[in-house]
């Protein structure tokens, strides 16, 4: 065989091959554009408006119950049945929509047998929310009316029947949306791999005109190498995570096809990273990106600090404001307390109604320092909720008797189990522990004492050196046995201002007396403390205390501990 005769079948061998190669991208590109485009036609859409719907049920059951509970003029009567036949009407359209939504799904041939089977069985599903949504309506339109001719009883009985659908519009709108959620997993996952196959042979391809290129012609090898070179360098900055910049596409032969790939790639990576950026808005970022550097299943016991808050009077201020203004000033309050946390260090494990639960632990606290810096927060938060407070008219759009805002904090320190807890289809990441129902304990305390922050007694002795604060009492809370001591956390160390360090020691006379049975004594010391600050809520709380306990001493076996019985 001559040279020209291998030339050409070497020159023949390497077409096919990029024949073969490209032939293959091609196609796995159209079913990845295939797959991807369920995605965003059918089940993206179809998880929202499920998504809507079980919202709107709630809001309709919701709007029905404060038609009962509230005295409406007949004008304001009229305005409320309306705005909820209009709900009735969105949830109505909702459930059509997504009917049609499915069975157009099922009829693409671009989903498998398996998917179709899937889709089938959640369009199941959906007839049965449909035919569920009429009884549901019509059990709020006979409570609606019946509350229109004033016949509260009947409508409250009539209300009752909205329990019959507590398993149709909530574990079973759950599993569709946990069902829709794996079918978008699953074609997800499909694409990646095939992108993965992609990277294969676009590399093969790159190491066939790397090796074939420099000997068919030195001319065209400078071009190609070039262009290699740039996607060698645009590959290693997405691998130490740097800037990258789309590669130019500067011909139309396989090279340029391998840099349509890479950028292709390079969109399916930062859309990866938008992801990332978006669950990091449900789950603290610090958290995600731990979670998949070390995989969603783990849990350890840990050394940490636990922190509750609560607004005082909550219920009350929701009476006072419309839906979206209560929604408007709790983003207001929540964006504020997450920006103090996550600056000191913290992290915020769940929203409970107004209430916010957070939690310290290495490594994002170095050491012990998690009780100091959940200290610290408690404290920075004050400020900033006082801050808050001045914005409230803004806010609230109530110039005048604007709500209170008054937030109650507990913080205890213990052991307690931290990480990823939950079943198969849903998980969290949380703690759980002796040490969680304490600080809970403590932030309901605050009621008790008059107090706005109670530490426990391992938070106080790993965070001395950095705060001021004041022994309060030697208790139990419900639930627990063990006694502990409670400090009220007054201000960072050296900020306590004169009156209140001169409050803290006459307090500690009065702890004293007390645990010795010395009522006199005690009433004494309580006396200066109401002296120096009238409103102090510890000093008004013993004051009462020592009251019962003059009418019915504790005997000389007593320990000076108090027992907390309720939550």
């Amino acid at each position: 065989m001559t040279i020209r005769k291998k030339f050409f079948l070497l020159a023949g061998i390497l077409l096919a091959l990029f024949g073969a190669v490209v032939g293959a991208l091609a196609y796995t590109q159209k079913l990845d554009r295939d797959q991807l485009a369920n995605i965003y036609q059918y089940e993206l859409p179809l998880s929202n408006l499920i998504a809507e719907f079980d919202v709107d049920t709630d809001r309709y059951e919701l709007r029905i119950l404060r038609v009962l509970r509230s005295d409406f003029t007949p004008d304001e009567h009229k305005a409320a049945a309306a705005e909820i036949k209009a709900l009735a009407d969105e949830m109505r359209s909702t459930v059509t929509t997504s009917d049609a939504l499915v069975a157009k799904a099922i009829r693409d041939t671009s989903y498998d047998a398996d998917d179709r089977i899937e889709l089938a069985r959640i369009g199941g599903v959906l007839k049965y929310l449909e035919r569920s949504l009429e009884e549901f309506i019509t059990v709020g339109e006979t409570t609606l009316a019946a509350a229109e001719a004033g016949k509260r009883e009947e409508a409250r009985q009539t209300s009752l029947g909205f329990a019959r659908f507590a398993q149709a519009f909530g574990p079973d709108l759950s599993q569709i949306r946990h069902d829709l959620s794996d079918l978008t997993s699953r074609s997800t996952n499909t694409v990646l791999g095939r992108q993965r196959l992609n990277a294969y042979l676009s590399f093969a391809l790159f190491v066939a005109a790397c090796a074939l290129g420099l000997g068919i012609s030195a001319v065209g090898s400078t071009r190609v190498v070039a262009g290699l070179r740039q996607l060698v360098a645009s590959t290693r900055a997405v691998e130490v995570g740097g800037d990258v910049q789309p590669v130019s596409i500067r011909t139309r032969d396989e090279v340029g096809e391998l840099a349509q790939a890479f950028n292709r790639m390079l969109e399916e990576l930062r859309e990866r990273d938008r992801l990332k950026d978006t669950f990091g808005k449900f789950l603290d970022p610090r958290l995600v990106s731990r979670l998949i550097a070390s995989g969603a299943d783990q849990a350890e016991r840990r050394n940490l600090s636990i922190f509750f808050s609560d607004i005082k009077h909550f219920t009350g201020i929701s009476e006072q404001l419309t839906a979206g203004t209560i929604v408007n000033l709790l983003n207001e309050y929540f964006g504020t307390i997450a920006n103090v946390i996550h600056a000191n260090r913290g992290i915020i494990d769940k929203y409970i109604g107004d209430a916010v639960m957070a939690f310290w632990v290495a490594p994002f606290s170095a050491g012990d320092d998690h009780a100091r810096d959940a200290c610290c927060a408690a404290l920075a938060q004050q400020q900033a909720v006082s801050v808050l407070r001045s914005r409230l008219p803004e806010i609230t759009g109530m110039r005048r008797n604007a709500p209170e805002l008054v937030i109650r904090m507990g913080i205890a320190t213990g052991d307690a189990v931290v990480g990823t807890i939950g079943s198969e289809a849903a998980r969290s990441y949380t703690v759980i522990g002796d040490s969680v129902n304490l600080a809970s304990r403590l932030e309901g305390l605050n009621k008790v004492y008059g107090t706005l922050i109670l530490i426990s007694e391992e938070t106080y002795r790993l965070a001395q050196a950095d705060i001021e604060a004041r022994e309060l009492d030697f208790i139990t809370v419900a639930g627990k046995t063990e006694p502990v001591r409670i400090y009220e956390l007054m201000a960072p160390a050296g900020q306590l201002e004169p009156a209140q360090s001169e409050l803290r020691e006459k307090f500690a006379t009065v702890l004293v007396a007390y645990r010795k049975q010395d009522w006199d004594g005690a009433l004494a010391a309580i006396e200066e403390c109401l002296q120096i600050a009238p409103d102090d809520g510890p000093a008004q709380a013993f004051l009462q205390r020592i009251g019962l306990l003059r009418s019915d001493p504790p005997g000389p076996a007593w320990d000076g501990i108090w027992h907390h019985l309720k939550k």
